[in-house]
């Protein structure tokens, strides 16, 4: 009976109050909101943006790579291509290089060169939602490129772009023992590659949109002077992504011994995909921070409420209240605020959550600036995934916090003397 008393104390404490109690009560509610919110926010923001880069890096590249730890290129790619495929994945060789793309008197050096069979990509590729003009069953001297070069170059489908090597250009000249820089008579005159446009793609990630174009395999071992039946690498592809550690144990089993090695995408992203993992974890731990902030208010908060409220502390305990029944009724209402303001915080964030790209598309126009620009961040727009275990550590530790806040005054509240409080009083 008694504990019921004091969660029924403890909640009429919470009433508002015309007073500067009631004042700070709201301001402690509101406070631990926002804390909660911003927590649960950026917390999603970094879930959406890691998954939606893992998505992306999955749409953009191989599940697993075959390449040769010694040298750039290598030969019979076809016999690791049936070591995936009894896997029971897909695969096929590739040849990809940098190069430097020429359109009239335009010249791009930044061009990654993906060379590849069209039937091969298309089968472990989904190219239906990629492809934004033309087809992409590419042909000899055939090219696909992104929308973003053919906005920035004004290029369309059917016209002419020209593939330089950057080894034949380096192959031009030669550099004596004395540093000085000759035309190499001993190399002929070589002509860059013609291609024309055949389709234009869009995986909507901006960097690989950027740079990369495609080609037919063979046209890519002549651009890069490669023999016939020679890779860079072999592309493999399996039904879960996600999960590869059997497929790539039992690849690197077979490769033993041998110069070349498999690596799964989140090997060769390992550095990007760490980065975001731990700025995930940095972000909670400074953000609690906010939280925190709330419970100290709270701490001050009942530290008022428990000098304003001795009278009757005093006639509680002059009925019989214990000390720990006084110092319960001051923690429950720590807790209160915290589970009030966890609540109002939660469903502030996913408010924000919902309207987060219309709000970022607000701020852009009232700045005149844009808020999230899509060729630093890779996306079109803001990402965010609700996970439901950071919303319940999240709730929890705000609660956890703003408990821990009332237990001082609590302490003072359980400490006081009926007898001078009521004397004082």
């Amino acid at each position: 009976m008694l504990k019921r008393a004091e969660f029924f104390l403890a909640l009429r404490y919470l009433k508002p109050e015309r007073s500067a109690v009631g004042v700070i009560t709201v301001i402690s509610i509101i406070g631990v909101s926002l804390g909660v919110a911003v927590l649960m926010i950026v917390l999603a923001v970094m879930t959406g943006f890691t998954d939606l880069m893992k998505e992306k890096i999955i749409d953009t590249q191989a599940h697993v790579q075959v390449r040769s730890t010694v040298y750039g290129a290598f030969r019979s790619p076809y016999k690791y291509v049936d070591m995936i495929e009894k896997l029971g994945g897909r695969a096929f060789p590739v040849i990809a290089a940098p190069a430097l793309m020429q359109f009239q008197r335009r010249l791009e050096p930044s061009i990654f060169v993906m060379g590849a069979d069209s039937e091969d990509l298309s089968k472990s590729v989904d190219l239906k939602d990629v492809v934004k003009s033309g087809e992409f069953n590419l042909g000899r001297n055939e090219i696909a490129i992104s929308t973003t070069m053919a906005a920035r170059w004004m290029i369309g489908v059917g016209d002419k772009i020209l593939l330089h090597s950057p080894r034949k250009l380096t192959n031009m000249v030669k550099i004596s023992d004395s540093g000085k820089v000759e035309l190499n008579e001993n190399n002929p005159v070589y002509l860059p590659m013609e291609f024309t446009v055949k389709a234009l793609y869009s995986f909507n990630k901006s960097d690989f949109d950027r740079s990369v174009v495609f080609v037919p395999l063979d046209d890519a071992a002549k651009l890069f002077e490669l023999r016939a039946g020679y890779a860079t690498a072999v592309f493999g592809y399996f039904k879960d992504p996600y999960n590869l550690d059997s497929e790539l144990a039992a690849l690197n089993r077979e490769l033993k011994g041998t110069s070349m090695r498999a690596m799964s995408w989140e090997e060769t992203n390992s550095a990007l995909l760490g980065v975001l993992a731990v700025e995930k974890r940095m972000m909670f731990f400074l953000l609690i921070f906010i939280v925190l902030v709330a419970a100290f208010s709270i701490t001050n908060t009942l530290i008022t409420s428990v000098y304003k409220k001795t009278k009757e502390i005093g006639i509680l305990k002059a009925l019989g209240a214990t000390d720990g029944a006084c110092m319960r009724i001051f923690v429950y209402q720590g807790m209160f605020v915290g589970i009030i303001g966890t609540i109002c915080g939660t469903l502030l964030g996913y408010l924000v959550l919902y309207f987060r790209n219309d709000i970022l598309e607000f701020g852009s126009r009232i700045t005149g600036q844009d808020l999230f620009p899509k060729e630093f961040y890779f996306f079109d727009g803001l990402p965010a995934k609700i996970i439901t275990s950071d919303v319940v550590l999240i709730c929890v530790a705000a609660i956890i916090l703003c408990t821990l806040g009332a237990v001082i005054p609590a302490l003072r509240a359980a400490k006081l003397d009926p007898a001078k409080a009521l004397r004082y009083e």
